[in-house]
C-alpha cells in the first residue's frame, strides 16, 4: 500500500516583523496523533471518529489501510535501529494486513448489534490515516525533535530531509545516495530519535514550508485559510444577496474580510467529519449557518486559524514573560518580556481572541 503521509500549505503568511504563520492540511498514520498532540504551540483540528461515518470507516481501512512504512526489530529504548528485510518483512505485513481485517470483522459485528460507531470506529484507529488542519508560528522545537537526521559522512553534516541532502549532492556532482523512494536505506543513515511516521510527516512538513513562498502581510490584514477560494467578487456578490442591498462597486473590505473569516472558519471546522479525498464545494449559505452555530455553542477551536497581522503598537503590547521583583522594595527590577506573542502565536492574533474579549 502507497504511504499516504503529507504535508499540503493551505495559508502561509508573514508579517512586518519577520513572523511567519502556516497553516497545512497533512495526513499521517492515526496512531501518532497523541504524540504529535503533544506540541502544545499548535492550533489543530482534527478528524473525529465520533463524527466519520462508520461505513465510510471501515471503507478507508479497506482500501487505503495504514501500513508502517519499515519493520523495525524489537528493542530497547526509545529508537532502533535495525529493521526486517526480505521474506520475514513480507510475513509481518500479511500478519498486519490480517490485523486489519480483523479489526474490520469486529467492528462490523458489534455496529451491525446496534454499537454506537464512536465505539465501532475505536477499533479501526490503529489501521487508518488521519487528518489534521494545523496552524502556527514556531516550529523550531517540533523540527529539532521530530525531523530525520539524515547523516552525511562525506561532509560530516546532518540534514532534516532528503531533498536538502540530495540538492547539495547534486550541485556538487556527487553520487552514492539512496534512492528517493528506498525508504529502508535512507533509515539506515537516519540517525533521529523520533518515531519513524512522525519523523517522516515532519521532513514533509519541512519540505513544503521550504518549497512556499509566504504572502507579505500588513497590519490588520488577516491569514485566511481557504481563503484563495473566496474571490472579493464571489463575496461582494453574496453580500448583496443577504443583504438586499446594492452597492457602487465591492462592499467595504472590513465586509469583505469579515465574511471571508467566517468562510474559513466553517470550513476548517468541517475537517472534524470529512474523510480524506472529501473535497466539497463551498457552499456560502451553509458555512455561514455552520459558523454561527459553533460561535453560539462555544465551538471555538476552528476560530483560531484565521489570524489578524498584529500593528506595531500590538506587537509591543502583546507580550509573554514576567517581572523580577526586588523582595525588599518589591520595586521591579528588570522585566523579562518577549514581545508579539497571542496565545500560542507570534505576531498575529488569533480570531478566536477577537471575539473571546
Amino acid at each position: 500500500m502507497k504511504n499516504q503521509i503529507s504535508a499540503k500549505i493551505v495559508a502561509d503568511s508573514i508579517n512586518q516583523q519577520r513572523d511567519r504563520i502556516t497553516t497545512m492540511e497533512i495526513v499521517f498514520p492515526r496512531p501518532i496523533l497523541a504524540e504529535f498532540n503533544t506540541h502544545r504551540l499548535f492550533t489543530r483540528n482534527s478528524a473525529s471518529s465520533r463524527a466519520i461515518p462508520f461505513k465510510k470507516m471501515v471503507e478507508m481501512v479497506k482500501n487505503s489501510p495504514f501500513i508502517p512504512i519499515a519493520w523495525q526489530k524489537d528493542h530497547s529504548g526509545m529508537q532502533g535501529t535495525e529493521y526486517f528485510e526480505g521474506w520475514r518483512a513480507k510475513i509481518l505485513n500479511l500478519a498486519w494486513k490480517a490485523g486489519a481485517k480483523s479489526a474490520v470483522f469486529a467492528a462490523t459485528k458489534l455496529h451491525k448489534l446496534g454499537l454506537t460507531k464512536q465505539l465501532c470506529n475505536r477499533l479501526l484507529e490503529p489501521f487508518m490515516y488521519h487528518k489534521v488542519l494545523v496552524t502556527f508560528t514556531e516550529t523550531e522545537n517540533f523540527f529539532n525533535l521530530r525531523c530525520p537526521q539524515y547523516e552525511d559522512t562525506y561532509r560530516n553534516e546532518i540534514y532534516k530531509s532528503r531533498k536538502d541532502m540530495c540538492d547539495d549532492w547534486n550541485r556538487e556532482h556527487l553520487s552514492g545516495l539512496p534512492k528517493q523512494d528506498s525508504t529502508l536505506e535512507w533509515l539506515k543513515i537516519n540517525k533521529g530519535q523520533g518515531e519513524i511516521h512522525i519523523m517522516d510527516l515532519a521532513e514533509k512538513m519541512w519540505d513544503a514550508m521550504n518549497e512556499s513562498i509566504p504572502v507579505k502581510l500588513n497590519s490588520g490584514q488577516w491569514h485566511i485559510p481557504y481563503g484563495d477560494n473566496i474571490s472579493d467578487e464571489n463575496a461582494n456578490d453574496y453580500l448583496e444577496n443577504i443583504y438586499d442591498i446594492r452597492k457602487d462597486g465591492l462592499w467595504g473590505q472590513k465586509e469583505i474580510e469579515e465574511f471571508k473569516c467566517k468562510i474559513a472558519v466553517a470550513r476548517c471546522a468541517r475537517l472534524s467529519y470529512q474523510t480524506l479525498g472529501d473535497n466539497p464545494v463551498i457552499d456560502y449559505k451553509a458555512d455561514l449557518k455552520l459558523f454561527d452555530i459553533l460561535k453560539n455553542s462555544g465551538h471555538f477551536s476552528p476560530f483560531e486559524h484565521v489570524a489578524r497581522c498584529m500593528s506595531n503598537e500590538e506587537y509591543r503590547s502583546y507580550i509573554k514573560g514576567k517581572c523580577v521583583i526586588n523582595s525588599i522594595s518589591d520595586e521591579v527590577i528588570a522585566p523579562v518580556i518577549n514581545e508579539g506573542w497571542c496565545n500560542n502565536f507570534k505576531g498575529f492574533i488569533q480570531y478566536r481572541y477577537l471575539l473571546e474579549s
